[in-house]
C-alpha cells in the first residue's frame, strides 16, 4: 500500500516576510517615551543610572557625573570635610620644605666642619 504524503514548503526570505516570528502579542510592548515619574522610586533611579552608567559623560554643567558629584558633595558637607584634608596636605607640603631646607643647612654645616678641620695645621 502506498501513501502520499504532501508537504507544503516555504521559501525562508517568503516566510520571514509572511510569517511573524516576534511574540508581540504575548507580552504588551510599553512606550520608551513614558515615564511618569511621580511613580518613579529611588531603586528606579539606581537601576537607571547602573543602566546609563558609562553613557553619561563624565564632565558636564549638568546632566554628568561631575554634576552628581558637586550636587551630592555639596548635600552631604562633604566639602567641609575636604577643605580639612587640603588644609593638612598644604601644612604636610610646607613642612616637607622646611625639613629639606634644614637637612641642606646640616649638610652645609657639616661640610663647613670637615673643611675646616682638613685646613688646620
Amino acid at each position: 500500500m502506498n501513501v502520499n504524503i504532501n508537504r507544503q514548503v516555504f521559501n525562508k526570505s517568503q516566510f520571514e516576510n509572511t510569517i511573524d516570528t516576534q511574540f508581540k502579542e504575548l507580552k504588551p510592548i510599553q512606550d520608551p517615551t513614558f515615564f511618569d515619574l511621580s511613580l518613579a522610586t529611588i531603586e528606579d533611579f539606581f537601576t537607571l543610572y547602573s543602566t546609563f552608567f558609562f553613557e553619561i559623560p563624565k564632565e558636564g554643567e549638568t546632566n554628568s557625573h561631575n554634576y552628581l558629584i558637586r550636587e551630592s558633595t555639596e548635600y552631604t558637607n562633604f566639602i567641609s570635610n575636604q577643605e580639612e584634608i587640603d588644609a593638612l596636605l598644604a601644612e604636610i607640603e610646607d613642612l616637607r620644605k622646611e625639613n629639606t631646607e634644614l637637612r641642606n643647612e646640616q649638610a652645609k654645616l657639616i661640610e663647613d666642619f670637615s673643611s675646616a678641620l682638613n685646613n688646620q695645621p
